[in-house]
């Protein structure tokens, strides 16, 4: 354990004993018990206890009171805060998220049951014994999440413990308790009740977590995502495709999560950026973040742009006389539009696309030579963490692996951003299960986007790979303020006030330093800036 980690459980403990000097029962509980016992890091120490706020306010010098109506109080203490929360029972809730009222209890029991998962209703004293009434430890050690009690009750509590459920399953490697997924698909209506900020926390940590894919297989197991505050158009359920399912089964080795985002973009349609930006706004992600995640997608769909729709290239790098020239030139566009940083985002999440891809083409290959010679179908590796053997399914896979009917809605394959969600369902005809005809053609668009995806990173993207990085590098310059000169420069030179040309000429500097067509100085610049137009290509 690390040295921090020890500081940390060695001041609560300290909290601990100084409750019960003051005659209070007083426990470690919630997440930091789970990963104790777990022996996982810890992030934060929680204690419940039998005394009052106040008379937690007064056992202790440093207190904030920062939940007093429902009996929390934050202790201060060395380095650390420690949320101390007098046991409680919660008569009923509001909203399907938080108890309208709390009865502040004496039993550590009663407060544990109100809990959600087994594995977070372990409590443990001082001395390192633990308290554990409904087998959470048991049930960690069988790998099976579980609810505490009735799982419909405690879903119904809170709605939002539903994304929870599908997060610690794929966090901490269990399998959820049929009861417990089966109530789940029963109450997923009621997720249109959690404020949206909450859902986009749950998204994030899952796609940040140790096994995403896990997480997207149970997500849209369970159809979780469609019942959304805000009705959501970003097609979560295109992750269920193929190849898509090849490269969901690589993200844990991809470090960022918010590369890990920029995958999952690129893979449901990225030519639409405003309807990517609208999408993650109805997220609740932050500005700066969908700033930088449409930036990515932005130098994708420059880079991916057929020659046949290039407007720009070509005339500013004097007809190059290779593609290899034809590229590093649209590259180093690209990183003058959106930023050298989108650029390697980029590169990065290219990478993992055209790994992913290629090891499923290498698969398919050994499948068919192996079919050929009547031999058993090699393992898939770019298959992902399979199910006790069973293939890994990221569109229908149950949360158990022994279960094989679901009660799940049907994925389709979603719309491509921008466009209008079918429903708020799957665009299936509820009586026969067909597709209708409008999602017949958003799936077929989605196809070949996706094909056409496949097709680049698995192609011409190379180029991009192997020299994108040096090709940054080798530029003079990457934005206007690495010019040589600027606009009080060119407005002295020619007399004329400030407008619209400024931008337009250092714009034309910029890029034509950045090919190499000019050398980055004064004077050559502003020859450049002024001379006739239909002198400069010459």
């Amino acid at each position: 354990m690390e040295e921090k980690n020890r500081t940390m459980i060695e001041e609560g403990r300290r909290v601990l004993e100084r409750l019960r000097s003051r005659r209070h029962e007083a426990y470690f509980v919630g997440g930091f018990v789970r990963d104790y016992v777990l022996g996982r890091p810890v992030k934060d120490v929680d204690i419940a206890t039998s005394a009052k706020p106040e008379e937690v306010m007064e056992a202790f010098p440093k207190t904030v009171p920062t939940g007093l109506q429902h009996g929390t109080v934050t202790v201060l203490t060395g380095a650390y805060s420690f949320e101390v929360t007098t046991f409680r029972k919660e008569t009923e809730y509001e909203g399907f998220r938080r108890p309208a009222e709390v009865e502040y209890i004496t039993d550590l029991e009663e407060d544990l049951k109100r809990r959600d998962f087994t594995m977070n209703a372990m409590a443990m004293d001082a001395d390192g014994s633990l308290i554990d009434p409904f087998e959470g430890r048991s049930d960690m050690n069988r790998g099976v999440l579980r609810c505490v009690g009735e799982a419909s009750e405690r879903f119904g509590e809170d709605a939002l413990r539903m994304l929870r459920c599908i997060r610690f399953a794929a966090e901490y490697g269990l399998e959820i308790e049929d009861a417990t997924w089966q109530a789940l698909l029963r109450q997923a209506p009621l997720l249109r009740h959690i404020a949206m900020e909450r859902v986009r926390a749950e998204l994030q940590r899952m796609v940040g977590g140790a096994d995403p894919a896990r997480a997207a297989e149970l997500l849209l197991a369970s159809g979780l995502w469609r019942h959304a505050k805000t009705p959501l158009a970003l097609p979560f359920a295109a992750w269920g495709h193929p190849h898509a399912r090849a490269v969901v089964a690589h993200l844990s080795s991809v470090p960022a999560e918010e590369d890990r985002w920029a995958v999952l973009l690129l893979l449901i349609g990225s030519q639409q950026l405003e309807a990517v930006r609208a999408e993650l706004r109805a997220l609740t992600f932050p500005g700066e973040d969908i700033a930088r995640l449409t930036r990515i997608l932005a130098v994708h769909a420059l880079l991916q742009r057929d020659d046949a729709e290039e407007a720009t290239v070509q005339p500013l790098t004097d007809a190059p006389a290779s593609a290899e020239e034809r590229a590093a030139a649209r590259f180093k566009l690209a990183v003058l539009a959106h930023g050298k940083e989108a650029a390697r985002g980029w590169l990065r999440a290219a990478e993992l696309l055209r790994t992913a891809w290629r090891q499923q083409a290498g698969v398919r290959a050994r499948n068919d030579r192996r079919e050929q010679e009547d031999l058993p179908p090699a393992k898939a590796a770019d298959s992902g963490p399979s199910l006790k053997g069973e293939p890994h399914d990221l569109a229908a896979s149950p949360a158990r692996s022994d279960r094989h009917e679901q009660e799940a809605p049907p994925s389709a394959i979603a719309a491509p951003l921008g466009s209008a969600p079918p429903s708020r369902s799957t665009g299936r005809n509820e009586a026969t299960g067909d597709l209708s005809m409008d999602a017949e053609a958003d799936a077929a668009a989605y196809e070949a986007g996706l094909d056409k995806l496949f097709r680049f990173m698995t192609g011409e993207a190379g180029v991009y790979l192997v020299n994108g990085e040096s090709w940054i590098r080798e530029m003079p310059v990457h934005g206007i303020k690495d010019l040589a000169v600027g606009g009080t420069d060119l407005m002295a030179r020619s007399g004329q006030k400030a407008g619209p040309w400024i931008g337009e000429t250092l714009n034309m500097l910029l890029e034509r330093v950045a090919l190499g067509l000019l050398e980055n100085t004064k004077e050559i610049l502003m020859t450049e800036a002024f001379r006739p137009i239909e002198m400069r290509d010459e």
